[in-house]
């Protein structure tokens, strides 16, 4: 593995991006939204993010995962005040924080579009399925229909796949999943009914976006690194220092 003879901290450019795991601990990379302008971010417990537009109809979050520090599930949802969810979008801990910061962003720009809540875009349902997976097959995506009321849509290294669910019930949820051969999989992503198709697209196009992510070496998880590749190359890893020579001893000192 050619990542044996770099440093921990040696940063590498990996694609696809969906297997490049989270990388940086740092929330925020997460999170595009303006708490200088209203949003508001709490802390109630150790390890726990909370944000909330300045309405509460949108609420975004981080909860650890008490036997693993460093997974968890990051979490949104849009409700109508003093009502339950409209919709939600789930993602296990291993997903890598700029597709989060891409479906957030998405979030964000349909919040400020409809801020007085005449549109209603955060709960607009009238955006064609299609535009959610549209940028899939650009990218070479397979798609098979079945007969059980799923569409799915799979990677072309068959690591990653999305299902689109079009029967009654649960029409119009989505599920991602990144997976390893029959392990479990790397991480999850669901969107359930109602999420508006924007966010799928907004999702899905990162998923397929050709700029590669930046990661320490460090972060690379260790079920995916056989999987990735290096579209810049890797770093020359830096040459041992040689031993040093031993000083030449001094000068027998005259006799008088």
């Amino acid at each position: 593995m050619p990542l044996d003879n770099l440093a921990p901290e040696a940063e590498v450019q990996v694609m696809p991006r969906y297997l490049a795991g989270p990388g940086s601990a740092d929330f925020q990379r997460a999170w595009p939204f303006p708490f200088e302008e209203g949003w508001s971010l709490h802390r109630p417990d150790k390890g726990h993010r909370i944000a909330a537009s300045p309405c509460l109809r949108v609420h975004t979050g981080f909860l650890p995962d008490p036997k693993n520090p460093s997974s968890g599930t990051w979490t949104t949802t849009v409700q109508q005040p003093f009502g339950p969810a409209r919709w939600r979008a789930t993602f296990t801990g291993a997903v890598p924080l700029e597709l989060l910061r891409d479906v957030h962003t998405a979030l964000l720009t349909l919040y400020l579009a409809d801020q007085d809540n005449v549109e209603d875009y955060l709960l607009d349902e009238d955006v064609p399925a299609v535009e959610g997976y549209l940028p899939l097959l650009t990218e070479g995506w397979s798609h098979t229909v079945r007969r059980d009321g799923k569409q799915l849509f799979c990677s072309l290294d068959n690591v990653a796949v999305l299902w689109h669910f079009y029967t009654e019930g649960i029409q119009g949820s989505w599920v991602f999943q990144a997976a390893i051969t029959d392990r479990s999989p790397v991480w999850k992503a669901t969107f359930t009914a109602g999420t508006p198709v924007p966010l799928i697209s907004a999702f899905t196009n990162s998923l397929v976006e050709d700029e590669p992510l930046t990661r320490a070496v460090r972060d690379l998880p260790a079920p995916t690194r056989d999987y990735l590749y290096f579209p810049d190359g890797l770093p020359t890893a830096a040459p041992a220092p040689k031993p040093a020579l031993p000083l030449p001893a001094p000068p027998a000192g005259r006799s008088r």
